[in-house]
């Protein structure tokens, strides 16, 4: 039986290689996985993962809707496929952004009599759910009773973060009391997307109350809980309730990542805390993860807006002793800093060492660069890069 499987996939999917050759005759590229289990089909030698990477290669350079019918009559002939078969094929349409097609796929196979099971629908729902269809997803999962599959915690999640970047999270909410009154019990990825939609939302009260029910639940907050409520409290200003959080999570026995500090410190930036910024920086290199790029980005970004240039430019100088490469935020930010001070002829230095690593200026750099020399009555300077920009097809 297995046998007889294998076969009708492998002609399944050399009948597709045939088709797909006689419209298209592209070399074949694909470096396909390697399986030691080979069998012999029309003649030649292939295997199992070499022919599903192929049919994942024909949906994704074939955009004609006839793959599927070519599939489902195939199928018909009595071909034998199993559900990873078929579940490796929709998640082949799914990773190449064709979720209509995988849809039209499963109805195809559901009507001929095939079942699928968990990890087919989970697919299914990722794939919509990445492309925005999030309240197709639900209905599809209110459709699962009748194939005879039972949602799952993976589903249910799925479905809840998807509603949440869509917007949706009310939804969100009503599904996530769904799951647990049908005995699912929500896990920490569940919570971090509800928590995380209603910090979107601005609804921060109830995030924070979705905290204090994973703590009661005994459902181990992990470090990206907290970084959600930390971020959210810190870009609304209230960096008293940030720091609540932040210790909370020390408290706890969970060590700040890298994600923490920086929200923090740009939280404490933002209601003008500089020295305590300063503080929590220097924390963060004595004790705390290494700093990154981002990192000091924010700081001297903080630093420039405070108008403590000189600290800005020795972090500048330290992120090179680190061998960190500045990017063009981190350029920008000094420019911008340099400009307001009217300190124009130290721009150059940094425009030349911009191009010198590999960070071109971009269309802020040069906003940024005409309101310095306008503002600091280098008109004629103005003009001429005005026009230079002009020249290099670069419009305002």
């Amino acid at each position: 039986m297995a046998n007889n499987t294998r076969r009708g996939l492998l002609k399944l999917v050399s009948l597709c290689i045939a088709s797909y050759t006689f419209y298209n005759t592209k070399p074949y590229s694909h470096s396909a996985a390697i399986s030691t289990d080979k069998k012999i089909v029309f003649g030649f030698h292939t295997n199992i993962d070499a022919a599903v990477a192929s049919f994942i290669r024909l949906i994704n350079e074939h955009h004609s809707a006839s793959q599927v019918e070519l599939v489902a009559k195939i199928i018909k002939m009595g071909h034998e496929l199993n559900v990873i078969t078929l579940t490796t094929l929709i998640k082949g349409f799914c990773i190449n952004g064709k979720v209509r097609e995988a849809l039209g796929f499963h109805d195809k196979i559901i009507s001929l009599g095939f079942q699928l099971n968990e990890v087919s629908y989970g697919t299914l729902i990722s794939g919509l759910c990445k492309v925005g269809q999030a309240r197709a997803s639900m209905e599809l999962l209110q459709k699962l009773e009748r194939y005879t599959v039972k949602p799952n915690i993976v589903m249910y999640r799925k479905i809840i973060d998807g509603l949440c970047e869509d917007g949706l999270v009310n939804e969100a909410q009503n599904l996530f009391s769904e799951m647990i009154s049908l005995g699912i019990y929500p896990d920490v990825v569940s919570y971090n997307s509800l928590i995380h939609g209603l910090c979107c939302a601005g609804r921060l009260t109830e995030a924070s109350q979705l905290l204090n029910d994973m703590v009661v639940e005994d459902i181990n907050p992990d470090v990206c809980t907290y970084n959600i409520l930390v971020d959210a409290f810190c870009k609304k200003r209230r960096i008293i309730e940030a720091k609540q959080v932040f210790d909370m999570l020390i408290d706890r026995g969970i060590k700040p990542d890298v994600v923490t500090y920086n929200a923090l410190i740009y939280g404490y930036f933002l209601t003008s805390k500089v020295d305590e910024a300063a503080s929590l920086f220097d924390d963060m290199k004595k004790s705390g993860p290494a700093p990154c790029v981002w990192s000091y980005s924010i700081m001297i970004n903080g630093y420039c807006k405070h108008r403590r240039l000189d600290e800005a430019v020795t972090l500048f100088k330290e992120m090179h002793q680190r061998n960190l490469v500045p990017n063009t935020i981190t350029y920008n930010s000094l420019i911008d800093g340099f400009c307001k001070l009217g300190r124009i002829s130290d721009v150059q230095n940094l425009l030349d060492d911009m191009h010198a690593r590999g960070q071109p200026p971009n269309i802020i750099t040069y906003n940024i660069l005409l309101d310095g020399l306008c503002k600091s009555s280098h008109l004629d300077a103005a003009i001429e890069l005005f026009q230079k920009l002009f020249g290099k097809g670069i419009g305002p």
